[in-house]
């Protein structure tokens, strides 16, 4: 395992036995981890501009804005 200089690597955490241990004390898997980690990333994730035109702007002329 790489403890000196460098994080581990979330998979490299989940390997670790302590980890393991205390994973298993609490009740929760590696699985249980990693989809906590993709829906916070998902919520993360910034949300696609919106197109709004100004009434003072012709037609053609659109800025974006964010959400």
């Amino acid at each position: 395992m790489k403890y000196v200089d460098q994080e581990l690597t979330i998979e490299e955490m989940l390997a670790d036995p302590i980890v393991q241990t205390l994973m298993r004390y609490d009740g929760i898997s590696a699985s249980d981890v990693r989809h906590t980690i993709d829906q916070v990333l998902q919520n993360r994730l910034p949300s696609p501009p919106v197109r709004v035109r100004s009434s003072r702007a012709p037609h053609h002329n659109w800025r974006m804005k964010a959400a």
